[in-house]
């Protein structure tokens, strides 16, 4: 006899039909519950914060589950109040509605559900599905310690929760190495456009607002996806997410902050990226106890980090913007001090010689401009690692230009900046996407002694090459060349006496580098352009001076200005073969410029420094001064008297008065109007 579907099963097709992402951990879940036995795990853990899909992924885990004819069990903690009693009744409950076993014997009787798993284990393969485990309290002893050691070595239990299981969990040898942890993260650009189209929004627009405002967080997708649809106008895609649906997202998560004095501590927290028990002290200016600043870090949008702990990026964005609205003056003084203190630990580390890129970091999340943080979103949380080429991966790097030069394919490449309500689109076809590759002069690059090029491999978690970048050092060796080379040469054929003194002297100095190649087997993968962004960061921090061309493509001329390089229009060339000229760009950040050139990109320069710069081009031509020196006469030539210096510099100003007899005595002058025209005559 036909039985129609039922409710329950057209519910069931609706939720798959609409699962989209996620292959990563349903194929972890498929090959445990293929391969158990030859498995020494038994628990799947899956953390993440509310809303990241963890309850919607064990529907999916439960349905493998029953087309491969296992037997899949679901406990919700929230619905147990820490009753063990409660939890074995709902095992029970779960493998049939076995809940009146009185009068059978059991082989476990202080808890019947274990002998019915065992006599089930003995026939059918079992998954056990725990969720909501942030909610287990007393039971997590209970569990760990009495019920899950008893349950047949045949099952898979997958627990999810809202935090890694942390404390005996990871701390016993054993249970660590019977876990396999999956932390949740967001949904990718192409995962949330097949969800969209689902639902019958196909405007790329739309895709862009809604990548834009939810940052791949799976509920906040769900709850904008439908708004989405209904939008037709561009001005009105870019207010999506103003109203309720991520309110009601945040209220969502401000759930595990039920009292005001937590509150007040987690918004000082969103007014930086990456926060400490110090720094919120420093920006609330009181004392914050231990217990309040535990409480804070327990939070399941909040994580740890090498330099401190972050809230989740879509908390993070969505409560400054709360807090912007709502409290507009607190938020700006926060942020002052949030950028000021970030600001001075740059200004200090630069003075003792020491590595600014975390400090650096810090100021380009929360001050800087839209384009540096579209690219730069990533850099600090990367798994790639770079290898210097030599010649046990020589092959590797000749394996990957084949394979790209094999395989071309177009890019669509995605950069936002979510708090600026900033989106970049790039397209590529695949010939333009092996440009720079094919450009580079790869025999000679090799052929060229280790010390005067830096080729290094790109290389993801799992070791495979993801990318090369090639830099030369600037210097006599390798002048000729440079000037010989194709896309290198357009620079040397076209120095102005300024550019050509400049160039020389940071070439005498080792300070001069020309980025020749940055290659990825995808742009798209945002992870590996804020990889880039970082290696050109580092020789920025280093105080260089920077040479780079790319092919004449929106992306790149985007990219280099952002960055905050200048163009040498002198340099324009077609060595890339388009009917377009192709850019050159260059950056100095040797000596005192690259202090301001971080105020520069992270929109701190003050008015007076954009004055300056000129001045400051030549003050750093008087080799005879210390760093110092050249600090204060640049301010004595911009009119500044010595209180102001000294408030600039933060040094007294008995210390500006003895940098200035110092000057005159070298320069064997009489006053601060002559120092001043030392500066003008400097480069003429």
């Amino acid at each position: 006899m036909f039985m129609p579907q039922t409710i329950g099963q057209h519910w069931n097709q609706l939720m798959a039909d609409h699962f989209v992402g996620r292959d990563f951990e349903i194929a972890v879940f498929r090959q445990y519950l293929e391969n158990l036995p030859q498995q020494s795990e038994r628990i799947l853990h899956l953390s993440g914060t509310a809303g990241m899909g963890k309850t919607y992924l064990l529907h999916r885990f439960a349905e493998i589950a029953a087309e491969r004819n296992a037997c899949p069990i679901w406990v919700r903690m929230k619905e147990l109040t820490s009753d063990s009693q409660a939890f074995d009744r709902a095992v029970r409950i779960g493998l049939g509605g076995e809940s009146d076993t009185s009068n059978r014997h059991h082989a476990f009787e202080d808890c019947r559900s274990l002998s019915l798993l065992h006599e089930r284990a003995e026939h059918n393969r079992i998954v056990l599905l725990i969720d909501e485990y942030e909610e287990a309290g007393a039971l997590d002893y209970w569990l760990r310690t009495h019920y899950l050691p008893r349950l047949p070595s045949n099952m898979l239990i997958v627990i999810a929760g809202r935090y890694p299981l942390e404390g005996p969990w990871r701390f016993t040898p054993a249970w660590n190495k019977m876990i396999v942890r999956m932390p949740l993260g967001g949904l990718s650009y192409e995962e949330i456009r097949a969800y969209l189209q689902q639902w019958g929004v196909s405007s790329g627009q739309a895709v862009d607002a809604v990548w834009l405002r939810t940052l791949g967080h799976p509920l906040a997708v769900s709850l904008l996806t439908l708004a989405a649809g209904e939008m037709s106008d561009t001005a009105d895609l870019a207010h999506l997410g103003e109203g309720e649906a991520v309110e009601a997202l945040l209220e969502r998560w401000l759930l595990e902050v039920p009292d005001e004095e937590l509150r007040r501590l987690l918004f000082a927290a969103s007014a930086v990226r990456t926060f400490q028990h110090e720094l919120l002290e420093e920006l609330l200016g009181s004392p914050v106890s231990s217990a309040l600043f535990e409480r804070l870090i327990r939070l399941s949008f909040v994580s740890r980090t090498a330099n401190g702990w972050q809230l989740h990026e879509l908390v993070w964005e969505n409560l400054r913007r709360m807090f912007r609205e709502r409290m507009p003056e607190m938020y700006e003084r926060y942020f002052k001090h949030a950028a000021a203190l970030a600001e001075r630990k740059i200004e200090d580390g630069l003075a003792k010689g020491l590595d600014i890129s975390k400090e650096l970091t810090e100021l380009l999340y929360i001050a800087g401009t839209p384009v540096i943080r579209a690219h730069y979103r990533h850099a600090s949380s990367s798994p790639s690692y770079r290898e210097p080429l030599d010649s046990s991966n020589q092959a590797e790097l000749k394996g990957y230009i084949a394979k790209r030069q094999n395989n071309p394919r177009s890019w669509n490449v995605i950069c936002s900046s979510p708090e600026a309500q900033a989106m970049y689109r790039f397209t590529f076809t695949p010939e333009e996407s092996l440009l720079r590759l094919k450009a580079a002069d790869w025999a000679g690059l090799s052929s060229l002694p280790e010390g005067d090029r830096r080729i290094e491999l790109l290389r993801n978690d799992a070791g495979e090459v993801s990318g090369v970048v090639a830099m030369v050092a600037i210097s006599a060796r390798t002048w000729s060349y440079l000037e010989a080379t194709p896309v290198t040469r357009a620079l040397f054929h076209s120095l102005t006496p300024t550019r050509q003194k400049e160039l020389s002297l940071a070439a005498e100095e080792g300070k001069a580098w020309y980025l020749v190649c940055a290659d990825a087997e995808s742009l798209e993968n945002e992870q590996l352009r804020s990889d880039f962004v970082s290696h050109l960061f580092e020789y920025v921090l280093a105080g260089n001076l920077i040479a780079s061309s790319a092919p004449p493509l929106a992306y790149y001329d985007h990219a280099f200005e952002g960055l905050g390089f200048e163009r040498v229009p002198e340099a324009e060339h077609h060595d890339y073969g388009m009917p377009q000229p192709a850019q050159t760009y260059w950056l100095d950040t040797r000596h005192g410029k690259l202090m301001a050139y971080i105020r520069r990109i992270t929109g701190m320069e003050k008015p007076h420094e954009e004055a300056q710069r000129p001045l400051a081009d030549k003050v750093h031509q008087l080799r005879e001064l210390t760093k110092r020196e050249k600090d204060v006469i640049l301010l004595i030539a911009s009119g500044h008297t010595n209180a102001e210096i000294a408030s600039a510099l933060y040094i007294s100003e008995a210390a500006v008065k003895k940098h200035v007899n110092t000057m005159l005595s070298k320069f064997g002058l009489k006053n601060r109007t002559q120092l001043a025209r030392v500066v003008m005559d400097a480069g003429e």
